[in-house]
């Protein structure tokens, strides 16, 4: 019985053990923080909508509940509410989707801000949302504005106010 038991205990153990040696059995995942996500905005520099504004992202901050605060700088007069949303949209997931270590989806939630909707003749934002989640071996700094415990997730809301009234 002794050695059944002896037996056992060693083939539990070697079944547990690395094959090779060179490869952990539990990689510690690579942890992403807050500033990280920010270099990342940052790294967006300039952004051109069509030719008619800008919108720069180089002094970026995520503020209390994940929000992103832009200025639409009108270049023309002629920049249109649809067109901006599609082409920053377009911009957007351009962009993010080369973000290493998260994979970033892009939602316009304009219309679901109440009485913050943008509309022609109006100076309300127009509203996206990123959701970020951590790739496999990666895992997401909780201390990150708009960190969602529940789904592993972070939300940024990024605000894209614009200085002159959307046409």
């Amino acid at each position: 019985l002794l050695i059944t038991v002896m037996a056992l205990s060693l083939l539990a153990v070697s079944c547990k053990k690395d094959e090779g040696g060179s490869k952990p059995t539990d990689p510690t995942p690579i942890t992403i923080s807050e500033k990280e996500i920010l270099d990342n905005l940052k790294g967006f520099k300039k952004v051109t909508v069509v030719t008619d504004a800008e919108v720069d992202f180089s002094a970026v901050a995520i503020e209390t509940g994940g929000t992103v605060n832009l200025t639409v700088t009108k270049k023309q007069n002629n920049l249109t509410l649809g067109t901006f949303k599609t082409d920053m949209g377009n911009q957007l997931e351009t962009k993010v989707a080369d973000v290493i270590g998260v994979t970033v989806t892009v939602a316009d939630n304009s219309d679901a801000q109440g009485n913050e909707k943008p509309a022609a003749s109006n100076k309300k934002p127009v509203v996206f949302e990123l959701t970020i989640t951590a790739k496999t071996g990666y895992v997401l700094d909780t201390k990150i504005p708009g960190y969602d415990n529940s789904k592993k997730t972070v939300k940024l809301t990024l605000k894209f106010t614009p200085s002159e009234a959307w046409k």
